[in-house]
């Protein structure tokens, strides 16, 4: 009996002392300060080391486990705990909005993130596809800057973590003119070749969504056999996702004629593009036009032909206004030496089918008359209209007043106006330009002699702005005040 007391009055003891070395705990926990970037526990470990944590894994355990989870996360978290998604919109912050001057657009380019991607492997895995999806070669070490990016492309040294290739999403290539061809003096082109436009699709395909390329003004080829020819096709069946082409100064090779083009086969099996730049590119077939038109269809939004030649005509552009009626940016213009295309039946077919279109700029369209411009009010998301040679009194055709209101009253939406209506702009004509708050610019040649203008634009809140380079003696330039 007094064996049993003995023992029980110990384990009491035992017990008391458990208990106060935890109360003990508690308080110097509790006390202690925490540093403001101080790790909390993990919960794993915490787990560990607790006395009465279950080690069962039973579901009736589990609300409680949960509960001492949320428990512990109450403490500071580190920048490494954060999930990707939310590192990636830190990321962000790094990078540096770029203009394309030649395309008009703003990229986003994120060059400040090789530090970033050095950190640790996950950081890694965020910054890389960031860091590698806009690809341009500019200037005179483009070359063999774009000679390096093809071998890590092609992962050649077998140390690097990814397959680069498969970010890049946008290609921009301007061939410069630093090699000369001491025989005949001529530049040369030598950087855009076929083994490198070939490396580029073989390596870049997966996502590329975004090519420009720049030729130099060098020497033109003419058949498939020839080096220097652009393999169209293999870009085409390579590049599933491309849905942006800019070409510029590109001459397009005579032969094979028909459909064994390449340009032209490209043209049959690319993805729908949804923007099309071709700025001085020569000799393309019309029959590839009119098929780059089909193919596009719905998906075309943009499309920008200037400095074309004679292969374009009045046929091709009525094929792109009856297969693209999401087109919402049209700008076209043709060589001095080349008659302009544009006429009354190419703008009724847009107006009829291209009913979102904001942008129209027709630099070259001195045979547009009143017949098709009374329907441009039809196009009510129109921002901006360029028509500089139209209705020009050369060609005896003029607009009619009523045209030019219905114009300004419908179209609220005009930003940039740029037209020559000798005769029709009257004061009804300013008044009608108050239904349009956000005009910019309002450029009309010919203005109507005895016209208060100055007193009709300072209604409108524009100022006068002289041109000085323009040889026009009636042409004036409002802008509105900033």
């Amino acid at each position: 009996m007094a064996l049993e007391s003995t023992l029980d009055l110990e384990q009491s003891i035992d017990a008391m002392a458990l208990t106060s070395q935890t109360a003990t705990a508690k308080a110097d926990s509790s006390s202690a300060p925490h540093h403001p970037y101080q790790y909390s526990s993990p919960y794993y470990l915490a787990s560990t080391t607790s006395g009465s944590t279950s080690y069962s894994n039973s579901s009736a355990d589990l609300p409680g486990q949960q509960q001492d989870q949320d428990l512990n996360s109450d403490g500071p978290v580190g920048i490494h705990s954060l999930k990707p998604s939310l590192l990636r919109y830190i990321f962000s912050f790094l990078a540096v909005q770029q203009y394309d001057y030649l395309n008009h657009r703003t990229h986003t380019i994120y060059n400040h993130l090789g530090p970033v991607s050095l950190v640790c492997k996950t950081w890694n895995n965020i910054a890389s596809p960031l860091l590698w999806q806009e690809r341009t070669f500019h200037g005179w070490k483009a070359g063999e800057e774009l000679n390096t990016f093809l071998q890590q492309t092609e992962n050649a040294d077998f140390s690097s973590t990814h397959e680069y290739g498969d970010f890049v999403k946008r290609i921009e290539i301007i061939d410069s003119h630093d090699v000369v061809d001491k025989q005949n003096g001529q530049f040369v082109i030598n950087w855009i070749t076929p083994d490198v436009t070939l490396a580029m699709w073989e390596h870049c395909s997966k996502r590329l969504q975004d090519l420009t390329l720049v030729f130099a003004t060098g020497k033109n080829v003419s058949t498939e056999e020839e080096e220097g020819l652009i393999p169209w096709g293999a870009l085409a069946e390579s590049c599933r996702r491309l849905s942006v082409l800019s070409l510029a100064n590109y001459i397009c090779p005579v032969l094979p004629v028909g459909n064994r083009h390449p340009f032209h086969m490209f043209a049959t099996h690319t993805n729908p593009l949804t923007e099309l730049v071709l700025k001085r590119c020569k000799s393309i077939p019309a029959e590839t036009f009119r098929q780059l038109a089909r193919t596009c269809g719905k998906a075309l939004t943009k499309l920008v032909l200037l400095d074309s030649d004679e292969c374009l005509g009045t046929a091709e552009m009525i094929e792109f206004a009856r297969h693209c009626p999401d087109l919402r940016h049209l700008n076209v213009s043709w060589l001095e030496t080349v008659a302009p295309k544009i006429n009354d039946e190419v703008l009724l077919e847009l107006t009829t089918n291209c009913l979102r279109l904001e942008y129209i700029s027709l630099l070259d369209a001195n045979e547009i008359s009143d017949v098709s411009f009374q329907t441009l009010p039809k196009l009510r998301y129109l921002r901006n209209l360029i028509l500089p040679r139209a209705g020009t009194t050369q060609t005896g055709m003029v607009y009619r007043q009523e045209s030019l209101i219905a114009l300004a009253k419908s179209c609220k939406r005009l930003e940039q106006l740029h037209l020559v209506a000798p005769g029709a702009t009257t004061s009804r004509f300013f008044e009608a330009l108050l239904y349009c708050p956000h005009l910019q610019v309002l450029v009309i040649v010919e203005l109507c002699k005895g016209l208060l203008i100055d007193q009709r634009f300072k209604t409108l809140g524009l100022a006068k702005y002289v041109d000085p380079e323009s040889l026009e003696s009636y042409k004036l330039v409002w802008h509105k005040k900033t």
